[in-house]
């Protein structure tokens, strides 16, 4: 696991050290529970913009070449949506990135919710077949392949269903050290 923080981020070194001191614990605690394993995670602390930045960036490299019109109709909408989260999961080409919003999290038994929320959809998109699936949806949603509403559906209803799966992980935050 990789921590690092963005240069903008003034007053994150707290919520580094807690990252540092718990990190992998979540990350075992999230695999453990939802039954899969924990894929090499990058994790970065940045604030809102950084968070839509890093996740768009990550979404696009993974989805593949992409016109400069497709990426911008994408930065317009994932930045609003993402300056405004705790914190957003991406798959990368080694693994996962974590981007968590400092603003959000400077309470540190929030950041360990937060933490071991992200790290659970690290695990889910780890799981057979599902990096495949998601990378499908990427290329549907910038253009780059034939929109399938019946496809998008259907991955945005597990979307949901994982969503609910991580925001159950919260709980298990309390048996992180010194929560």
């Amino acid at each position: 696991m990789n921590i690092t923080t963005d240069r903008r981020c003034r007053n994150a070194r707290r919520l580094e050290q807690r990252i540092r001191e718990i990190g992998v614990h979540a990350g075992r605690l999230a695999a453990r529970h939802l039954g899969g394993r924990l894929p090499p995670v990058e994790i970065i602390l940045t604030d809102g913009n950084g968070v839509a930045r890093l996740i768009q960036d990550a979404d696009l490299a993974l989805a593949g070449h992409t016109s400069w019109q497709r990426r911008a109709v994408g930065r317009v909408i994932d930045r609003w949506h993402a300056r405004h989260a705790f914190a957003a999961t991406a798959l990368t080409a080694s693994g996962a990135l974590v981007a968590i919003n400092v603003s959000h999290n400077s309470d540190l038994r929030e950041l360990d919710r937060t933490l071991i929320h992200e790290l659970g959809h690290t695990v889910q998109l780890s799981a057979p077949g599902a990096r495949n699936q998601h990378i499908a949806y990427l290329r549907q949603q910038y253009g780059i392949t034939t929109h399938n509403k019946v496809d998008q559906r259907e991955y945005e209803r597990l979307i949901d269903v994982r969503e609910q799966q991580a925001t159950n992980l919260e709980a298990l935050a309390r048996q992180l050290p010194n929560h």
